[in-house]
């Protein structure tokens, strides 16, 4: 083996060396292989039970109310709180005589200084009071000018109903990244905008669902306000992200709403993990499945009030799910005393919101609202160009009104307000909630390794270890030490890096220099990366809705997240070198590159174990306040309201403070230290 150079005398390390030992480490134990899976498995299975119970306790109207309350408070507690309702009055800025309706276009001002475009299709005939329909838009460029959507609205209107349809944020007029300097959208596809902002919303202990649920009930308020709206008999419905924000409006405000027909998206969470389906950005609540919520009990926040599922055979919302969730809907209402359960309609068709189930709907809305079914053998549909639908002259919201506030512009207060109140927080409040947030008492006490390879190359002795950080997880790493200084304990760097002992080789001058420093060094593996990497979950792995994305966003909704997990994984591997012989303990670091430094900061503060963090990354902050931020990797550093408490810049304050700050190992011999465990 070409394992060493001779260099004037003086015998020289490749990085041959350490791919002959990565060859070694990247095979483990196969009980560490797809171990992220399984546990989010198990995890989810013990919490939606906990759901579960709580619906079977649900037996008379009493208890239908305790529990539509409970169920509200968790949801809105997922998203950030309470939403603020501080809406300005809506204008008409047109109107338009068609075929049978007449079409008003309407700005709305769900927020201060915010506008958002609407349509309202007012049936022709007599003046007086109608019924009314608020229609929540999917995923679609066109907005409300999308086809389906205006099929929907002009049937709706033929029938009788008052109907607004709403541009929902990132689509139709409303895509608020337009930069004007070069007239120009950037962020191509709505959910684009939805991911770029909900990434921010996280950060700050929030969701992009909070922005949905506020346009929706300004869109409400101003539907009721009109002379020409029976306030009493107002129905709601929704294809895919708008049934989405339809059961969000149920859960968030079902006792202003008559009835309500979402399309196209009720499922429940395990069959989603059953065929690793991701949800959307805004659809994705940090805590809601450790809370036990679950499809049914956002649904329930209309009980007992007519409902109708509006299904497609092949859809790729889990049909499974939906069947189950109608059903134990159907359970839940009639427990309560309900006259009207759920009803369900089934159209032979993919992911649409399709004629047969528009008609469907307003026939439902005619019983509900009505008391009887509408005539609808004379409708004809009339597609209009979009320039018709629109609010503004050229159909770009922020063209038209560039000093309208954005959701960005809110986020930005947002962050203002984060910052002053971590302004008063000391180092111990800080380490409080992280030990809290991060659910430290799920590491391992006593992390308990073994090895599964051994040898000598070069002048390494190398060990390759497994050991469990805590319950369901593995971690793995070779621990490399200058085989001239015997096995007897020695000052040791644990190294994290991204992909870790998969790109030994390509970190082997910083090993080399450690080594030869006096260090013995651990490099290892944390949950879904290197010799970890879990199995796919659809066709790719790090890009856009990949696998990565998908257990993050399952980790989220389970109250955790990979970032914290991966924090937990760093500590335990601290407890673990601590029942190790051959590691000193008074003398251990950490030394870490690329976004693993976000963790390893955190890590060295809550162990009290000095670190060297190359500070590459990006702090939350400037994620935040940055028009556009890199989107690729998000999995690697998102940590939901981590600025209510912390930034960067907070940490390593309280590093410094506490002496934490460490020279590179590959620069310095070891020193003494002595770690808070």
């Amino acid at each position: 083996m070409r394992s060493m150079l001779r260099e004037n005398g003086v015998l020289k390390p490749t990085a041959r060396i350490l791919w002959e030992i990565q060859e070694f480490a990247s095979k483990p134990p196969v009980e560490t292989a797809t171990n992220l899976y399984t546990d989010i498995r198990r995890q989810a299975e013990a919490a939606l039970l906990k759901g579960e119970e709580r619906r079977r306790a649900v037996r008379d109207a009493e208890g239908l109310a305790r529990y539509r309350q409970e169920i509200r408070e968790a949801f809105l507690d997922c998203i950030g709180g309470p939403i603020p309702e501080d809406a300005a009055p809506a204008r008409v800025v047109g109107r338009q005589v068609c075929d049978g309706f007449i079409l008003e276009r309407v700005l709305l001002a769900p927020r201060k200084g915010s506008l958002a475009t609407a349509n309202v299709y007012v049936p022709a005939g007599p003046d007086g009071r109608k019924p009314a329909v608020l229609v929540a838009v999917g995923h679609t460029d066109q907005g409300k000018a999308d086809p389906e959507y205006q099929y929907l609205a002009q049937l709706l209107a033929h029938a009788g109903f008052v109907t607004l349809v709403l541009d929902p944020l990132g689509e139709g007029e409303r895509f608020e990244h337009y930069e004007r300097d070069i007239d120009f959208q950037p962020i191509q596809g709505c959910s684009g905008e939805h991911d770029l902002l909900d990434w921010k919303c996280k950060l700050l202990g929030q969701s992009l669902a909070r922005y949905f649920i506020q346009d929706g009930l300004a869109a409400l308020d101003y539907l009721v306000s009109r002379e020409d709206v029976d306030k009493s008999r107002v129905a709601l419905t929704g294809h895919s992200g708008g049934g989405t924000q339809t059961i969000m409006l149920m859960a968030a405000a079902g006792d202003r709403f008559a009835c309500a027909a979402p399309c196209a998206y009720v499922t429940d969470n395990r069959a989603m993990l059953d065929c690793a389906v991701d949800p959307d950005n805004e659809m994705l609540w940090p805590g809601s499945m450790a809370k036990g919520l679950d499809y049914v009990d956002l649904l329930a926040g209309m009980a007992p009030k007519p409902v109708l599922f509006l299904t497609n055979q092949h859809d790729f919302f889990p049909r499974e799910g939906t069947l189950r969730t109608f059903e134990e809907a159907r359970q839940l209402w009639l427990a309560a005393g309900s006259a009207t359960p759920p009803e369900m309609v089934t159209a032979h068709s993919q992911h649409a919101y399709p004629q047969a189930l528009a008609r469907a709907a307003a026939r439902f809305f005619g019983r509900c609202l009505m008391g009887r079914e509408p005539s609808l053998t004379d409708f004809a549909f009339d597609l209009l160009p979009d320039q018709a639908l629109w609010c503004t002259p050229q159909g770009i919201l922020p063209k038209a009104y560039p000093t309208m506030k954005s959701v960005h512009d809110a986020l930005l207060d947002e962050l203002t307000a984060c910052r002053q109140r971590r302004g008063w927080l000391s180092a111990e409040a800080v380490t409080a909630w992280l030990r809290d947030a991060l659910h430290e008492e799920r590491i391992a006490r006593e992390p308990d390794a073994r090895v599964y390879a051994e040898g000598v190359c070069g002048h390494y002795a190398y060990r390759c270890i497994a050991w469990r950080p805590q319950e369901g997880y593995w971690n793995t790493g070779a621990l490399l030490r200058d085989m001239r200084l015997g096995d007897g304990p020695m000052p040791t760097v644990i190294a994290l890096w991204p992909e870790g002992l998969s790109r030994m080789e390509e970190h082997a001058h910083w090993i080399h220099r450690a080594v030869r420093q006096g260090w013995q060094v651990l490099v290892m593996d944390m949950t879904a990366s290197g010799s970890l990497l879990p199995a796919p979950l659809g066709s790719t792995m790090y890009i856009g809705w990949g696998t990565m994305y998908k257990l993050n966003a399952y980790l989220m909704q389970l109250g955790d997240s990979l970032f914290a997990l991966r924090v937990r994984q760093a500590i335990a591997a601290a407890r673990m070198l601590a029942r190790w012989p051959e590691a000193d303990m008074t003398r251990l670091c950490y030394y870490a590159t690329g976004e693993c430094s976000r963790l390893a900061d955190l890590a060295s503060l809550l162990t009290g174990l000095p670190g060297h963090t190359d500070e590459a990354y990006q702090s939350y902050e400037e994620i935040v306040s940055e028009r556009y931020h890199d989107q690729t990797h998000t999995y690697e550093w998102v940590f939901p309201g981590a600025l209510n408490c912390f930034d960067a810049a907070d940490v390593r304050r309280f590093r410094q403070i506490r002496g934490l700050l460490a020279p590179n190992p590959a620069d310095h011999p070891p020193v003494g230290n002595a770690p808070e465990q």
